[in-house]
């Protein structure tokens, strides 16, 4: 099972580095955020599932900051004959940080609606098994302190179906 948890990770990730994933949704939505130049175009996106004080010590990453991982598996066995019939609960974790309090909420909506987006717009089959069934969970949190910055965090869960044979 230890490798049908990484593929749905690793297809959901490439989901949203792909073309028509969150470039271009940052892209579509820059206007209605007053962004005249989009998003930053060195960001990255990581299969890893850290705190945000080890992730700051250990990495020294690029604000925003956005993480996909697996947090929670059901098995289900709705289909008898298959090694593994569940669903798999896919976080997408993402993490602003700036020297200031203005203007930080803004920037973390304008990832988080993106990223929603590309959710929306990818319902359905994604192959091999794998089944996007489009509901989704949005937990914001308040602004902190982080290192010498603020940072505030959101996460958008999704449920994916999966079969594997």
């Amino acid at each position: 099972m230890a490798y049908a948890t990484i593929d749905a990770v690793n297809r959901f990730r490439t989901l949203l580095e792909q073309s028509g994933g969150l470039r271009t949704s940052l892209a579509a939505l820059s206007g209605k955020y007053g962004r005249d130049n989009g998003a930053p175009a060195d960001f990255t996106i990581e299969p890893l599932r850290v705190p945000g004080e080890i992730l700051e010590k250990a990495l020294s990453p690029k604000h925003p900051v956005v993480l996909v991982y697996c947090d929670q598996i059901e098995s289900r066995r709705t289909e008898k004959l298959r090694p593994f019939s569940g669903r798999m609960r896919l976080v997408t974790e993402i993490r602003v940080s700036q020297d200031r309090l203005e203007g930080i909420t803004e920037t973390l909506y304008f990832y988080l609606d993106a990223v929603r987006d590309v959710v929306e717009k990818s319902t359905g089959c994604g192959g091999g098994g794998i089944y996007l069934d489009g509901e989704y969970e949005v937990t914001i949190e308040a602004v902190r302190k982080g290192g010498l910055y603020f940072q505030q965090v959101a996460k958008i869960a999704c449920w994916v179906m999966l079969n594997r044979s």
